[in-house]
């Protein structure tokens, strides 16, 4: 071997030692035996060890629950065996003193210079505050159908419309607040006004407006989530308490919920909406009636924003 092979080769390993030493993920190299041949400083804190030489020739099996390694050595046979990545796969990790954590894992086939499979590379990272959010969630989209089922026996619904009515609609956004407070949960509320309902009286009478408010509220009712509120809080007001949802998300319902109050009417009678939303701020926006009245100040502000557009 060459001198110049020779330092090239001391420099690989010189980059692949600083690479373990300080990348935040967990990285890891075993044999055909899923053995730990060399892993990352942050893996090695992760399982309990001082240095990361503590696991070298050690498995999965000498730190984790027997049936967590057990389908990890599973899915590291299947690798070997196909030669085929697993890419971010989400895995439960038990470990012996009942603990759990959650990562997301990419195990891939190591290869020699002969393109002989000869271990497993493997890099996983923690997401362990994103499962219990998640589950966070799910839970908080449980309780919620819990009361709506309660709600349903009680005379909290709109006659025209069967959505909730404003009392229905304060109970329920009243207790997503409550929890917003208890977890940080994203709550926030979008307001919803009929464009032109006058009008429609007016031109057709009170029987068409009444049945433009119901063509709303069953669009309403189809576009949102099951587990999200909707109620008529007004005569063509509607609202919506939404949990669990991102900004871009909200926002995307948001264009929905337009493109769906137009398509729910024939093109001789066309029907509008325009929305607002506001979020949930601890010590700014906390109670249901501010979010509310910020919501339906976004309402307005977007449809002069509208108009001011189209008058160009």
């Amino acid at each position: 071997m060459t001198a110049a092979a020779v330092e090239a080769q001391l420099d690989e390993g010189h980059l692949l030692q600083t690479f373990l030493e300080n990348t935040p993920d967990h990285v890891y190299f075993k044999d055909l035996e899923s053995r730990f041949t060399r892993l990352s400083r942050s893996l090695a804190r992760w399982m309990g060890l001082e240095h990361p030489d503590e696991a070298l020739g050690l498995t999965d099996f000498d730190f984790f629950a027997h049936e967590h390694a057990s389908a990890a050595r599973s899915a590291e046979l299947e690798v070997i065996r196909t030669s085929t990545p697993i890419v971010a796969l989400a895995e439960q990790e038990v470990w012996p003193d009942g603990r759990v954590s959650w990562v997301s894992t990419t195990k891939a086939p190591l290869h020699d210079r002969h393109r002989r499979v000869v271990g497993i590379f493997g890099l996983s990272r923690d997401i362990t505050a994103r499962k219990l959010l998640e589950a966070r969630e799910r839970k908080q989209a449980e309780e919620l159908a819990v009361l709506a089922a309660e709600l349903e026996r009680l005379t909290l619904h709109d006659e025209l419309t069967g959505l909730y009515n404003r009392r229905g609609f304060e109970q329920l956004g009243d207790a997503a607040i409550v929890r917003a407070r208890q977890d940080g949960s994203q709550v926030r509320v979008l307001f919803a006004d009929v464009d032109g309902l006058k009008a429609i009286n007016d031109r057709l009478g009170h029987a068409a407006g009444d049945q433009a408010l119901v063509d709303v509220a069953t669009m309403l009712r189809e576009t949102v989530r099951s587990t999200d509120v909707v109620g008529r809080i007004g005569g063509d007001e509607f609202a919506s308490v939404v949990v669990g949802l991102s900004s871009r998300e909200v926002n995307k319902l948001c264009e929905r919920v337009r493109l769906a109050a137009l398509a729910c009417r024939p093109l001789d009678n066309p029907l509008s909406v325009s929305v607002g939303v506001a979020t949930f701020r601890a010590g700014k926006a906390e109670r249901l009636d501010e979010l509310l009245a910020a919501a339906d100040r976004a309402m307005y502000d977007g449809r002069h924003r509208r108009r001011r557009s189209l008058a160009r």
